[in-house]
């Protein structure tokens, strides 16, 4: 009887935590765009990268290390945001590239998305320092 009440209470406990695991689904664009620019626009890299699914192959040390990466390169919260690209794919498919910056300091920002008509996905997230890196995805 203990064992199974040990056993139910682990499941309750981690129950909570597994239905806060952040996905990569959004409601719509604008939940999307709204998602990425306020995480990336405040440079939480670590959030950011759990909120568009490329956490998940990375340890939380790892992640911690990325946010301070990316905040010593970038001291200050980004102040400027575009779309420099859309590529409209067809069948739902999209990707974009975004630049966000602040005085002369510019991140790139890929994303490559699925309409599904309920949701929008984000199959896939990069960023980088460096425009051309992303920009031979188009």
């Amino acid at each position: 009887m203990r064992y199974f009440l040990a056993l139910i209470l682990s499941l309750v406990l981690t129950m909570p935590a597994a239905a806060q695991t952040d996905e990569p689904i959004f409601k719509d664009y604008a939940d999307m765009r709204a998602t990425l620019d306020g995480l990336i626009m405040s440079r939480d890299i670590a959030d950011v990268m759990r909120a568009f699914g490329g956490a998940d192959e990375m340890t939380e040390q790892e992640l911690t290390g990325l946010q301070e990466r990316v905040r010593r390169l970038f001291p200050q919260d980004f102040e400027h945001v575009d779309v420099m690209k859309i590529d409209e794919m067809g069948g739902g498919w999209r990707q974009e590239l975004y630049v966000y910056w602040t005085g002369l300091r510019y991140l790139y920002v890929y994303v490559l998305l699925h309409d599904r008509g309920d949701r929008l996905i984000a199959v896939h997230f990069k960023f980088n320092t460096t425009f051309a890196t992303l920009n031979e995805l188009f």
